[in-house]
Formats: C-alpha cells, structure tokens, sequence
C-alpha cells in the first residue's frame, strides 16, 4: 500500500537507496536536488514487509494562504512514480486516490518517460492531462554509427562549423558556471517569459551544481575561439546511465558558429560506447525540438497532470492573478 509521508517522517538514506536501485531513477528525484528546488517535499511511499521502500512518487509540496498543492519545480523535467519492479494496476488507482485525497490543486506535476500509458489511466481521469515529451539518444554504439544518424542539414552544418576551430574541453569550477550564466543572461534570458534571473533561478543554479559536483554528477563543457574566447557552454548531470542536458549558453559569435552542435558532437564522441542515455530534456519549443532530432534522437512522451477542485471565487481569484502574471512577464 502507498501511503503519503510528510517531510518531517521521510527516511532520506531509504529513499536515495530507492532511486539509485529503481530502473528508472533520476537525479532530480534524489534527497538533495528535492531539497534544494522544493524545499520541504513530500512523498507518497510504499514499502515491504522489512519496511524498505519500494517505490515511491516525490511530491514537490507548497502552501500558500493555508493552501497545500504541487507546482513542478524549475529545473526539473519529470517526477513520477519511481520503483524497484514494475507497478501494478492497484499501485496506479492508489496513487491517483491519495492524489486526490491530498491536493485540491495541482498547477502542473509531470510524470517520467518510464511511467507508460498514463493517459488511459482510470484513476487519473478526474485530472487535466497533457502529453509532453523529451529526445534520448543511446550512446551505445561507436560514434561513426552515431554519426551516421544525424540529419544532412546537421553534418552539413558542423562541417561549416569546423571551419572556426572552436576548441571544446569539460570545465569546472564557480567561475565557468559565471560565465554560463553571463553568456545565458546576455543573449538568451529576455527571450524567456517570466525568467527573474538573479532572483531566483541562476542561485538555484548555482546551489544545484555545486551540490551535484560534490558527488560527482555534474558535467560542464566550453567551446572556445582559439584565441581562448568561450563563445557557448553545456551543463550536464551524469546519474544512473543517464546525461541529462540541463542548461546551455551562447553568446552572438557561438550562435554563429554553430557552437552549441560542435559541443554536443564532441560529447557524443566523448561518450559513444559507454552505456550511457543522453536526455536533451526538450522545453517543448519546435525549433528545439527540430535541433535535437537532428542529432538522430527519438522523441520520448511523458505526461503531465493538473488539477483544480478550489472553490469558485478562490479559482476566480487564481484565474485573475495568472492573467496578470502573464501579461506583465510579456511587457
């Protein structure tokens, strides 16, 4: 049986031990990224008869005006259902009870790609459901196989590319994050509807690396001129056979010189035949999802619930200050 657990009751080294084990565990379901982009998560958990958990769905819990729901956090693609062996019937109707029983709102909460055919689920029929999806490629085979799956237009463009000689080498450090996120405000963040930048998302960016780099699971690659100008950078997190390609930059000349394709090329050269998923972890944009497909990778569904049981004049207010949100993040 699952059963909802408070964060004051959750045992932290029993449920890491469960995302490191599950098939399908994801850095962003592990104590410390929880901690750090939802503070005070919860979780619906189910155990065995030696009470170690099995499986369990992370919960990114907030309260406002005595109000508890779920908001999906930022920099963090998919949750979901994580578990030891492969769910039954009765785990998805119990889960999608205690959903209901604990939330009367749910601005968005997404599942992961492993947590198949949740549409049709009847247990979540009372939920707004949308389809959303990322791109993987398996970096199994030798990188000339890989290669061999990218689009014309892409081998065509990393031919030009290569005119440029850009140099591309992993980076670490505070200060090669600094110049990602420079290069991301610069060129990239006014383009973004209600990115706040130093006031709340490039801190979190900061805490989540330096957390992720003290146990080995954060990447960061730089494409320099060859007079040492860093003209784009990629930040990765590397966790249970998995990259997950969380964040990039460019400035003007990486744009140009097609920097961002000539890092990702030599990652894949970098990695081709180990045992290693690369995510894109696709923003839903076309244009992206059209690059990312260039690279030969398969779009991945996954899906999306929300929720909305308030009563009618709370709904009414909600409704009134996300126009206004919107129409002041679009000034």
């Amino acid at each position: 049986m699952f059963r909802y657990v408070g964060p004051e009751n959750l045992d932290r080294v029993q449920w890491d031990a469960l995302i490191t084990a599950a098939p399908n565990g994801l850095i962003y379901a592990l104590s410390w990224y929880l901690d750090l982009v939802s503070p005070g998560w919860a979780a619906l958990v189910q155990h065995d008869a030696q009470g170690r958990y099995v499986a369990g769905l992370p919960l990114p819990v907030h309260a406002k005006f005595g109000l508890r729901f779920l908001r999906q956090p930022v920099f963090t693609q998919q949750l979901g259902l994580f578990s030891r062996e492969a769910p039954m019937a009765t785990d998805w109707q119990q889960i999608g009870a205690l959903l209901r029983q604990e939330f009367r709102f749910i601005t968005r909460y997404a599942f992961n790609t492993a947590n198949n055919g949740l549409a049709a689920e009847p247990s979540l029929a009372v939920f707004g459901k949308a389809e959303l999806h990322t791109y993987y490629i398996d970096l199994q085979p030798a990188y000339p196989k890989l290669a061999a799956g990218y689009h014309a237009s892409r081998r065509r463009q990393l031919r030009q590319a290569r005119a440029y000689d850009l140099r591309v080498a992993p980076a670490t450090g505070p200060e090669a994050l600094e110049t990602m996120i420079r290069l991301f405000a610069e060129n990239t963040a006014a383009n973004i509807a209600g990115m706040t930048g130093e006031a709340y998302e490039y801190p979190l960016l900061r805490a989540l690396y330096a957390a992720a780099q003290q146990r080995g699971m954060a990447e960061m690659w730089q494409a320099c001129t060859p007079a040492g100008e860093v003209v784009a950078a990629v930040l990765l997190w590397k966790f249970n056979g998995q990259l997950i390609y969380l964040f990039n930059s460019s400035s003007r000349r990486g744009k140009e010189q097609r920097a961002i394709s000539v890092i990702i090329d030599a990652l894949f050269q970098h990695y081709a035949g180990q045992p290693l998923r690369f995510d894109f972890e696709s923003p839903q944009v076309p244009s992206l999802d059209r690059f990312y497909a260039s690279f030969g990778s398969v779009k991945t569904p996954f899906l999306s619930i929300t929720l909305n049981r308030l009563p009618w004049p709370v709904r009414q207010l909600k409704a009134a200050r996300t126009a206004l949100v919107r129409a002041w993040s679009r000034r």
